[in-house]
């Protein structure tokens, strides 16, 4: 189905997003405290606790756009992740 992502969610998959998305990093970044709450007013979009997530790309990054100072899902992931463990850049490789 064109416009959906489809996400291989194991164990490994979600500690790296609870590891990502740190509270200072919700609180300044988001309308949220935590990324509990985030996962929770966006339950409509996704099944958090499945193994596969598949969501509608457009919903998803709406729902970032109202709710966080990111134009998408993928954005608001790299930021977190570079805030986590640094920027990465070719130079680095």
């Amino acid at each position: 189905m064109d416009g959906y992502v489809y996400v291989n969610a194991d164990a490994q998959f979600k500690k790296l997003l609870g590891t990502i998305f740190t509270d200072e990093f919700m609180k300044e970044n988001t309308n949220f405290d935590n990324f509990e709450g985030f996962k929770y007013s966006s339950a409509v979009i996704t099944n958090w606790n499945s193994d596969k997530m598949v969501y509608a790309q457009l919903l998803m990054d709406n729902f970032v756009k109202e709710s966080t100072r990111f134009t998408s899902w993928e954005e608001m992931v790299k930021a977190a992740s570079d805030a986590r463990f640094g920027k990465y850049t070719d130079e680095a490789c």
